[in-house]
């Protein structure tokens, strides 16, 4: 606390002299310059690998559109084209075609598909890569790509050819949760933690009305992002900027990517295609075979699916036939699932009422499942559907309390 005092006035007295005293004057010191704080601006860190991810997968996805023989709805090629172009595919990753890891998730199925991917990307992008770096979230980016097409070829069924930057996606997210926890992300880990969960548990969680999405690679890239977020604490030393090990982290990015374009460009797709059209004639049944649902026999179901693996259809019959003949509730569940996941993942050109058919059935399976509460959230909605275009199923599902 500053105190102040009064100025005490002492009187004294002196001998007089003849002369005044001489009185030495120095002259005054200039003072020091005082060196002032500058004031530092604050680093923008643009995001620039996201923002090349964002460009880049869009420019393949116009590659896609322009090199497939057939567009259906969407924007949405064929999915001869897809395996083509790199589709991951059990058998023909373990046929040789080890390459596919890198390419599928270099493409997508439709302009949803992307727009949707690319979205998430540069919610999460823009905010964890300025904090680790691009070349660490480039490699955070490569490894959860890896996982989600290894965790795809291993979990699917191995008939359903899957494509998308889904698993990168999630290794990126998962990645951010971890490092959202770190004292190095500061203020800003909480808001990209919550990020990171709101957009993780939709992608792991199976949806009742909503399974058809390849949620086997969306684990492979949670499991990939949280080793790689575990890799770059390791080498994030305290009190620095940047975690170390960037060179090492900027070559596995880089390697991942240019290998997967370096096939995708590369690999001869034409042949390829010839050869999936040669090994399946048509990927989806003929207009003039497809059955009516209430009428297909369950051999007739059994051979379509044998023959057409990949048409949605195929799958709706033979779920149906498990349900009407074989009373295979399990079964039937699986293969009204496998049509809602093959529709998505491979972009059929369909009728929009397929998916409509699909949930319809597939709620009255689970209710007979006892899951009450599931077939009311499928069902409920498509009652009126139900009563217009499946009546021959409307007593049950009112029997089942799905529908009033």
């Amino acid at each position: 606390m500053a105190a102040a005092f009064g100025k005490r006035s002492i009187q004294t007295t002196a001998p007089r002299v003849a002369m005044a005293p001489r009185v030495a004057v120095t002259a005054p010191v200039a003072a020091a310059p005082v060196a002032l704080p500058r004031a530092e601006l604050p680093t923008i860190r643009i995001p620039l690998v996201t923002i090349g991810l964002l460009i880049g997968l869009s420019l393949i996805f116009m590659w896609e559109v322009n090199t497939a023989p057939v567009l259906h709805r969407g924007m949405s090629p064929g999915v001869d084209a897809l395996i083509g172009f790199g589709a991951v595919d059990r058998a023909l990753v373990l046929g040789g075609g080890w390459w596919r890891i890198l390419t599928a998730p270099l493409l997508h199925a439709s302009l949803s598909h992307l727009i949707g991917n690319g979205v998430v990307l540069a919610v999460i992008g823009f905010m964890l890569e300025p904090l680790i770096g691009p070349r660490w979230f480039a490699a955070m980016y490569a490894l959860g790509a890896i996982g989600g097409s290894l965790c795809s070829i291993a979990l699917n069924a191995g008939d359903i050819p899957s494509v998308g930057a889904s698993g990168a996606i999630m290794g990126v997210l998962a990645g951010a949760f971890f490092c959202g926890a770190s004292a190095k992300a500061g203020p800003k880990g909480r808001k990209m933690q919550t990020w990171a969960l709101r957009l993780i548990l939709p992608s792991l969680i199976p949806l009742a009305a909503n399974s058809h999405v390849d949620y086997a690679g969306h684990l492979g890239g949670v499991v990939a992002g949280l080793a790689s977020g575990v890799l770059l604490q390791m080498a994030w030393p305290r009190g620095a900027d940047r975690p170390e090990l960037g060179n090492l982290a900027a070559t596995v990015g880089g390697a991942v990517f240019a290998g997967g374009l370096f096939a995708l460009l590369l690999v001869p797709h034409r042949a390829i295609t010839a050869a999936v059209a040669a090994a399946a004639p048509s990927v989806l049944i003929p207009e003039e075979e497809v059955p009516d649902v209430s009428a297909v026999s369950s051999d007739r179901a059994r051979d379509l699916l044998a023959h057409y693996p990949h048409d949605p259809r195929a799958h709706l019959l033979r779920g149906f036939a498990f349900l009407r003949d074989d009373h295979d509730l399990a079964d039937a569940e699986e293969q009204f699932r496998q049509a809602l996941a093959t529709k998505d993942l491979l972009a059929a050109g369909l009728d929009p009422d397929f998916e409509k058919t699909v949930t319809v059935l597939l709620a009255l399976t689970v209710a007979y499942e006892n899951r009450p509460d599931e077939a009311r959230a499928l069902g409920t909605p498509l009652c009126g559907f139900a009563d217009e275009h499946l009546p021959e199923i409307s007593d049950n599902l009112r029997e089942k309390g799905i529908c009033p």
